[in-house]
């Protein structure tokens, strides 16, 4: 599993490692009345930046993301920590698949 951590030199190396269409996950913690809880939440990168070429997913950019919610992992975290959004029986109703192609579907739309 590899791991990006939250620095400089990790955000650089994971905007140069990025793909497009891969699913990449990040940790962060909520505050719940209960306390402060871990949950992850999953981004799809989905096109280049025109004027620097690097990865964005809406607004978001790899080492922005890097930067503010790093570390950024491969792989979905483990069973100890539970998804921000959670869903009835495990199922997730958008997957990251999903919204990429309701974006995708935009583009297009705006494009004609």
């Amino acid at each position: 599993m590899t791991v990006w951590e939250r620095s400089k030199r990790g955000a650089k190396k994971f905007a140069r490692e990025v793909k497009l269409g891969k699913t990449y996950y990040y940790i962060e913690t909520t505050a719940n009345p209960w306390g402060a809880e871990p949950v992850w939440s999953s981004i799809v990168f989905d096109h280049y930046q025109l004027f620097t070429g690097g990865a964005m997913s809406g607004s978001m950019s790899a080492q922005g993301l890097c930067l503010n919610y790093g570390p950024i992992y491969e792989e979905q975290p483990g069973r100890h920590i539970r998804p921000k959004f959670e869903c009835d029986d495990d199922e997730v109703y958008a997957t990251p698949a999903d919204i990429l192609k309701v974006r995708n579907s935009r583009r297009d739309r705006a494009r004609r």
